[in-house]
């Protein structure tokens, strides 16, 4: 692990200095992982359009990279705020309903159902529940195969699930309640 750490920090500051190489070696690197991972987060229709987007946002700020932990842990943050922004985008765009016509013929609880949809779900919890919440419901992954694709403990991947379950829960809860 610590071999790892080396080499990006040295692939960063090469790249830092203008080395190109350096750049391909650390897409190479990273390239398989994170499409694996975007994956498991966007349509498979998308995740390749987003994963180019992740590795372009890569090109333009890894000159920010301060070296303050390590790169794979700041690089999962711009994959994670990629991804969070592709949700972002595609909820704002999804039209709930095609026509007057069907918002009409839907009976009140249809309504309440729709409204509740997995992918609306999804999007009222933050990244590190959505991830784990994603991986486990969409792809049916095993908490061992999260915690490997997410580079975290098999207890964290175990705990995330849970306590995303717990907040959309409440999130559910606290609306029904409003309305």
């Amino acid at each position: 692990m610590e071999a790892i750490v080396q080499r990006d920090e040295e692939l960063v500051s090469r790249i830092k200095e203008g080395d190109t190489q350096s750049f391909d070696m650390l897409v190479r690197a990273y390239f398989p992982k994170t499409y694996r991972k975007v994956r498991m987060l966007v349509p498979a229709a998308d995740a390749e359009d987003v994963t180019q987007d992740i590795f372009l946002n890569l090109t333009r700020s890894i000159g920010n990279f301060k070296g303050r932990s390590a790169f794979a842990t700041w690089f999962n943050k711009i994959i994670s705020n990629r991804v969070a922004d592709y949700h972002r985008k595609t909820f704002r765009q999804k039209d709930r309903f095609t026509s007057e016509e069907e918002i009409f013929k839907c009976e009140p609880s249809q309504e309440a159902d729709n409204n509740l949809e997995m992918e609306d779900l999804l999007m009222i919890l933050p990244d590190h529940y959505r991830q784990v919440i994603f991986m486990k419901v969409y792809h049916n992954l095993s908490f061992a195969e999260i915690a490997s694709d997410l580079d975290m403990s098999y207890e964290a991947a175990r705990s995330r699930y849970r306590r995303g379950i717990k907040y959309a829960a409440g999130k559910i809860a606290a609306d029904l309640l409003h309305n």
